[in-house]
């Protein structure tokens, strides 16, 4: 590590250990919504573009906003779809092979609401 970068990477670590005493997030929803956690995200993709050389792109582009990375690769409306072919979210989390509350959580990010209904029958809005 040159002496350029080193400095680079200390002013980037003074950065965060600045916004960090300002964040009390206690659980990743949270951290999606809250500034600090945001700015905190850009910096350290700064940090990781330091020693990626093939990602340094990102050091340079001041409009960078971190995408929320997700394992889940399911819509709205196939979650509809396979709700109206009576699965249940454990079934879902089944076949997009990942956790059910990671299904929970995607649930309250896209405002998707669950009514029990008579039964195994469920009604969604």
């Amino acid at each position: 590590m040159n002496a350029e970068m080193l400095e680079k990477r200390i002013e980037i670590l003074q950065q965060i250990d600045a916004l960090l005493p300002k964040c009390d997030c206690q659980t990743a929803l949270e951290s999606i919504k809250c500034p600090n956690c945001v700015e905190i995200a850009i910096h350290g993709q700064k940090l990781l573009g330091l020693v990626n050389l093939r990602n340094t792109s990102i050091l340079d582009n001041e409009n960078y906003s971190p995408v929320k990375s997700s394992k889940l690769a399911l819509t709205k409306e196939k979650y509809l779809t396979l709700k109206k072919a009576n699965k249940t979210d454990e079934q879902i989390a089944m076949i997009c092979n990942v956790a059910p509350g990671t299904i929970r959580n995607w649930k309250k990010l896209n405002n998707i609401k669950t009514e029990r209904m008579k039964g195994r029958r469920y009604n969604v809005r």
